[in-house]
Parts: structure tokens; C-alpha cells; sequence
């Protein structure tokens, strides 16, 4: 079957995304066999790595006059090549082998990360920066980590999230509580999608698994720190990556756009 990885790639003005593509599609390749991977990336974006098997221009950008580059994350959902698709972000990096993660994905139309696992390995339930989640009454979906095969409910599933964010102004005034963002960001417009087409979440499938870890200092319990990073001391040791001690195992979503940097510096 055609399996692969996907995600969005576009630089902007302080992010060089198409280094932190090319540092995750190297991740993925070197611990997993199926590894195909693909980016959805603008006519301004340049990719070009070993470490990519397929780049797709857009034909239209959504995001063009933003600064902030949410608004195409939809196009996974129409454009991926692959009949069996894990969506990421871009910055992300593999820490352990998930081929297995293939042979249980396939059952189903749609995996969503829900909820997420600090750096000692424990799943965190809080939503400390989404506080319109609750009020909303949404699942706590992480939209960097989704799997999807090519099926109806998964298109009509991309087709609402491409409503919501190009009509992103009627849709926070009119169907958000407590949603003041000026961009439609991904993890609302999953959050809401999956709200309009499986309101009793008939088909939400919840693997324990399947989740990210998530590298924000409330999310790993630091809100007493200046610098989540700093405190951790992010290390290289023998190809692993240790955060406080911890050897990180799960797909790391490391936020800090610094930190391929800065955990460059520390390898031994």
C-alpha cells in the first residue's frame, strides 16, 4: 500500500522552513524503512533535498499576505499522494522506529493526536494555551500529528477545514467562543471540523500511542522558568535526544525555532 508522510512547507520572514524540513524528513529516514515523505510548498519556497521524495507546488497560496502560514494546512487532506498519510509539522523531528504504527492506522479513516506527553513521558491533559478549547466544548486534537487514508470522510473532512479557513473572519465571529486569532490556526480548524462532521464522535479514535511530545514549558510543567529550553538543556548522546534526563522517544515537536541550533552545539 502507498504510505508516506506529508506536511506543509513555507518560509516566512523569521523561519527557515525548509531547513527544519529537510532536518525532519532526515529524522524520519533514519530510524523508519517506510519513509516516504512529501511537502506541500509555495512558488517562493525552495526545496530541494535527498531527504524529500516529492514536493507539490500550490497553485493557489491562501497564506500569501499572512505572516503566519496556517491557512493551506488544509491541502494536505486534497493533495497527498499517498493513499495511507501521516500529517506532520514542520518543525518536528523522529526519535524511535514507527513502521509498526502502519500495520493499526490503516483500520481507520482518521487518527487525530488528542492530548499530548511532556518530556518525562506523561500524558497531559491541560490546555493551558487553548482556552477556547473547553469552552467550545472541542476535542484536544494536536493537529502536527494526524494520520488519514484516502476515503470520503476524509475528504469531506478537508473540504470543511478549507471552508472554515478561507471564510476564517465569519467563522471565528460566528461559530468561536473566546477565538480572537487573526489566522486560522491549525489546531482550531481541525478542532472545529471534526465538531461539524462527527459531532458525537462516532469515528474519534483516540490511540495512546499516537501522540506528540510537546515541548512547551506549561506543557512539561515549567511554568516557573524564563527559558523551558534553557532549564532542559536539550543534548545529543549517541544519536538520542535527552531533555532533562529524559530520552525523548515519541515525535517531538520542539517549537523553539532556534533549536536545531542550539542542540546542534551539544552533541556528543
Amino acid at each position: 500500500m502507498s504510505k508516506g508522510f506529508i506536511w506543509i512547507c513555507q518560509n516566512n520572514k523569521n523561519t527557515d522552513y525548509v531547513e527544519l524540513s529537510v532536518a525532519l524528513a532526515k529524522s524520519i529516514k533514519k530510524f523508519n524503512k517506510q519513509n516516504s515523505i512529501c511537502v506541500i510548498t509555495d512558488k517562493n519556497t525552495k526545496v530541494e533535498s535527498e531527504y524529500i521524495d516529492v514536493v507539490l507546488p500550490m497553485e493557489d497560496d491562501d497564506s500569501e499576505q499572512h505572516d503566519i502560514k496556517w491557512a493551506n494546512e488544509y491541502k494536505v487532506f486534497l493533495k497527498s499522494p499517498f493513499k495511507h498519510s501521516i500529517k506532520l509539522a514542520a518543525d518536528m523531528l523522529w526519535t524511535s522506529n514507527t513502521d509498526w504504527w502502519w500495520y493499526h492506522l490503516w483500520k481507520y479513516n482518521m487518527v487525530f493526536s488528542k492530548d499530548c506527553y511532556d518530556y518525562r513521558n506523561r500524558v497531559v491533559k491541560k490546555q493551558t494555551y487553548r482556552p477556547f478549547h473547553r469552552s467550545n466544548v472541542f476535542q484536544n486534537i494536536y493537529s502536527d500529528l494526524t494520520y488519514f487514508r484516502k476515503s470520503r470522510q476524509v475528504y469531506n473532512f478537508g473540504k470543511v477545514c478549507e471552508a472554515i479557513s478561507k471564510n476564517w473572519n465569519l467563522a471565528r465571529d460566528t461559530m468561536l467562543r473566546n477565538c480572537h486569532d487573526e489566522y486560522p490556526s491549525t489546531d482550531v480548524v481541525y478542532a472545529l471540523a471534526q465538531r461539524i462532521t462527527d459531532p458525537l464522535c462516532e469515528n474519534f479514535v483516540d490511540l495512546p500511542w499516537f501522540k506528540i511530545v510537546h515541548n512547551k514549558k506549561a506543557i512539561n510543567g515549567l511554568d516557573h522558568v524564563v527559558n523551558n529550553d534553557n532549564y532542559l538543556m536539550p543534548v545529543v548522546v549517541d544519536g538520542k535526544i535527552i531533555h532533562g534526563g529524559y530520552v525523548q522517544t515519541r515525535p517531538l515537536h520542539y517549537v523553539n525555532k532556534n533549536y536545531l541550533e542550539n542542540i546542534s552545539a551539544r552533541i556528543f
